[in-house]
């Protein structure tokens, strides 16, 4: 991980977390309403700092953030013990998370080739839940669009696969991470002696390359 983005979202007071895609509408005046996606489909990561930090502590993953600025690539998680369990935590039935392996070629659907013994599924139980992350390779993360019952293979992604026809291990829950760059760096300022604030929320947007 990048030690100074991930410190962001490991104190973050607040993640807003959006993945839709861009959408152009146009009514017209008999209030017919059209809309066609554009793509443009990536995570965008909104994260506030609580108030009150000490500017001692925050000093040096500020001077970080800093140097990465607005233009480095960076790898961070939802992996917070805070939030991990709710927020990226799995949801569905298996009793392991490693091993696992699938493949893709285009659209919105990848197949599970390896579910490892481990897991000890059965038949009716859920394979991956509705709102699950998964991670093809080290490349692009996906959102699980409906639970997949064991033994069920077929996974449905909340977007068109970006990466080239292929097989790999996958990551699941909070072991995934993103990419990202920070396209959005609030001021901060220090107040009380060693309190440190910031005058608006970091933006993170997922890097495509």
């Amino acid at each position: 991980m990048t030690t100074a983005f991930q410190w962001v979202f490991d104190n973050a007071a607040s993640i807003s977390i959006n993945k839709r895609p861009v959408v152009a509408q146009t009514i017209s005046r008999d209030q017919t309403v059209r809309a066609t996606s554009r793509g443009g489909q990536v995570w965008r990561f909104d994260v506030t700092m609580p108030p009150g930090m000490r500017w001692s502590t925050a000093r040096p993953y500020i001077t970080a953030m800093e140097q990465l600025d607005r233009h480095t690539q960076g790898t961070v998680e939802l992996d917070n013990a805070g939030y991990n369990t709710w927020l990226s935590g799995y949801q569905g039935d298996a009793d392991t998370l490693a091993g696992w392996s699938a493949s893709w070629t285009t659209g919105n659907t990848v197949t599970l080739t390896t579910v490892p013994s481990g897991t000890n599924l059965t038949s009716g139980e859920i394979t991956l839940k509705a709102g699950d992350f998964i991670q093809l390779g080290s490349d692009s993360v996906y959102e699980v669009a409906e639970d997949v019952i064991y033994p069920n293979a077929t996974v449905k992604i909340h977007r068109p696969v970006r990466e080239s026809a292929s097989s790999s291990t996958i990551s699941i829950g909070n072991n995934v991470s993103w990419s990202v760059i920070c396209v959005t760096f609030p001021q901060w300022r220090i107040s009380d002696i060693d309190v440190v604030s910031f005058t608006g929320s970091f933006s993170f947007y997922e890097a495509i390359n």
